[in-house]
């Protein structure tokens, strides 16, 4: 991406390579490892992604690539890589401590050792430790050394586990103990995880594993998100209408003006683009399921025409091809912008965010995307709107949370901006979703009851033998017995395709769920509390959006039959 400026650079997001470390402490020769390291980056990992993958890194033009090194920070190479990775535009480190910071220290036996490794831990938003508590407040002395054994088994199958390739160091001799070197990468391959091994004998050729190889589908995605527009005016517009619902309210007031501004700047320019983007490609959705239906009853009304008017049959006929035609057009044009898919997508991408303004402004991590087996075929943990979102939250600074009585202001605000208001807008929602439903109902009912008594009245009037009526009343009642059956299907292909019915039940069931955390929330004071209720709140909305995605994300727009 050499072509994008900084600023730019800054406001997209990256696709990501998670690139995991182990190898040696003890290197011979750094500088020749690093120069191996470096190729390692630069060449070989491209070479790792399947060849749609290359085509769609190619053709991103607005989506650098970055990468992401996972790694324990012990001395040699998992620190050598670090600094090698960290030297690229964008990179970014996550660490992960086999053990409490304070066990995990006693490892390096120099100051000059302990002061590179806090140096690096410093860049590390946030960093995971696998032991939350010191050893010694938990083990006795018999114990300590096997279950440190045990703790870099942990970390080392961590990294393979949550890298998209691992690179190692590794003088390709066996393993010297629990959780060594050999161990980790022979673990990587059961996994088909890509690896890289380096060797650190002279000299220091390069072998790779492909495994399952580098995949690139969830680019294509991000892509669509930078390639995004919304005009500077209509997101200032649109962030100072948010910035007001969140804050201009008495308990919205008492939020520390320096949070607030993290949420403005950094939260709610990427919940506006996700936002817009999922309300322009809804509106095409909805808009081509519309004409769809009643197209489809126009062209069976121009038939009709053509039938009973012959001397309106070609002009009629050309009416329908105009119709059927358009129709076809509409459809191939949604399907192929995937307009429901971007809609659908874009939204749970929204949602995310609106549930990332009240975990940040508590101070509290998100919880990453846990999915259920049966959501599989649908939903992928790493797909292009998790990637988005993990990329904008880890930009978030670090915040504290409350504190005894200072979380009480706190509670009342998530209550009130996002608890009721999510059971306010649920409530509407299955009001006017139901009587949408409840109105398209009443009025197919009354069609089929006029085709009913228009079907009935020819049978009367015009029983052969004895016409009671003049001809054109007998036109007349063929064209209604033939339209009004299409104008019926068009009501009903449009009330299933808006989803009125089961949206309004729906939103009715989330209320209810939502009205009991809210009572929940009247009866918490403490800083566990609110995270327990936050972690719940998050549960429900996340899942009602995953639920959401797996139900509609195949669905596709059809002619009608």
């Amino acid at each position: 991406m050499e072509n994008e400026s900084p600023s730019a650079l800054h406001t997209s997001v990256p696709f990501r390579v998670r690139v995991g470390v182990t190898g040696h402490r003890e290197l011979p020769d750094p500088q020749a490892l690093s120069s191996k390291i470096k190729e390692a980056i630069e060449r070989i990992i491209p070479e790792l992604f399947d060849n749609e993958s290359k085509k769609l890194l190619r053709s991103s033009t607005h989506t650098p690539i970055a990468h992401t090194v996972v790694t324990p920070l012990a001395e040699g190479a998992d620190r050598l890589l670090a600094r090698e990775v960290l030297k690229h535009p964008l990179a970014d480190i996550e660490v992960v401590l086999p053990l409490h910071k304070e066990d995990y220290l006693k490892d390096f036996d120099s100051a000059e050792s302990r002061q590179e490794f806090e140096e690096l831990f410093a860049k590390a938003r946030r960093p995971i430790t696998l032991q939350d508590q010191p050893l010694h407040k938990e083990l006795s002395q018999s114990t300590l050394a096997e279950t440190r054994r045990e703790a870099y088994t942990a970390v080392g199958r961590y990294v393979v586990d949550h890298c998209d390739v691992l690179i190692a160091l590794w003088d390709g001799e066996p393993a010297r103990g629990k959780g060594g070197t050999a161990e980790i990468v022979g673990y990587a391959k059961s996994k088909e995880r890509p690896t890289i091994v380096i060797s650190t004998v002279a000299p220091y050729d390069i072998a790779v594993s492909k495994g399952r190889g580098l995949n690139a589908d969830s680019i294509a995605g991000i892509e669509t998100f930078n390639a995004f527009s919304v005009s500077a005016a209509e997101e200032k517009a649109y962030v100072a209408n948010l910035d007001n619902d969140l804050f201009n309210t008495p308990e919205g007031r008492e939020i520390p003006e320096e949070i607030r501004c993290v949420v403005r700047e950094k939260l709610l320019p990427f919940y506006v683009r996700a936002s817009q983007m999922a309300k322009k490609n809804q509106a095409l959705y909805l808009r081509a399921g519309f004409l769809t239906p009643v197209f489809s009853t126009l062209a069976v009304a121009a038939v009709a025409v053509a039938v009973l008017a012959h001397h309106w049959a070609a002009l009629a006929f050309s009416v329908e091809f105009i119709f059927l035609a358009t129709i076809l057009g509409v459809v191939y044009f949604a399907n192929h912008r995937k307009t429901h898919t971007k809609w659908i997508e874009s939204r749970f991408l929204a949602e995310r965010f609106r549930h990332a303004i009240f975990f940040a402004v508590a101070g509290v991590e998100v919880s990453p995307i846990r999915l259920p087996p049966y959501m599989r075929p649908a939903h992928r943990p790493d797909e292009w709107m998790v990637r988005v979102f993990n990329e904008i939250w880890s930009r978030l600074p670090a915040m504290e949370g409350c504190h005894g009585t200072s979380c009480q202001p706190l509670i009342a605000y998530v209550r009130r901006s996002w608890i009721q208001d999510q059971i306010r807008f649920h409530q509407r929602k299955a009001l006017t979703s139901g009587a949408m439903a409840q109105r398209l109902e009443l009025a197919g009912i009354v069609v089929f009851a006029i085709a009913l008594l228009a079907a009935m009245s020819h049978i009367v009037l015009f029983h052969p033998g004895r016409e009671l009526a003049p001809d054109f009343l007998d036109k007349v009642l063929v064209f209604l017995a033939v339209v009004l059956p299409a104008v019926g299907a068009a009501l009903g292909g449009v009330r299933t395709h808006r989803e009125y019915s089961r949206l309004g039940k729906r939103s009715h069931s989330i209320a209810s769920a939502l009205t009991e955390l809210d009572q929940r929330c009247s009866e918490i004071g403490t800083s566990p509390e609110l995270e327990s209720l936050l972690r719940e709140m998050e549960h429900l909305m996340v899942r009602e959006v995953q639920d959401w995605l797996m139900l509609m994300r195949f669905v596709k727009l059809e002619t009608a039959a």
